[in-house]
């Protein structure tokens, strides 16, 4: 994985975690949300001010934009994000509500 899809996936995890919006994370950064949006999509690539902005607003260290959190994927073995695994066990909760509820 390229540095900047490696940054990109992070960066929109992290956002993502956090609940916090492309036009919210613009506002922390003192951006605008279009910035963002180039980012997220590779269009544009943060300058290292901009980068340290964004990781302040994550309440993150900016190298965690950067760390190879799949890295596991090089053995062939499937690794999921931490929004990826919050998704999932919401899924399999609400799946055991809808049980529980039936008996």
């Amino acid at each position: 994985m390229r540095i900047q899809e490696l940054f990109i996936a992070n960066l929109k995890d992290y956002r993502k975690q956090r609940k916090i919006s492309q036009l919210q994370l613009a506002s922390l950064c003192d951006s605008s949300q279009t910035y963002i949006a180039e980012i997220e999509v590779g269009k544009k690539f943060p300058s290292l001010d901009m980068i340290e902005k964004i990781a302040a607003a994550l309440n993150i260290e900016s190298y965690h934009l950067f760390q190879n959190i799949a890295s596991a994927a090089d053995t062939g073995e499937r690794v999921l994000t931490p929004v990826q695994k919050q998704e999932i066990a919401e899924k399999v909760r609400a799946a055991v509500m809808k049980i529980v509820a039936k008996y």
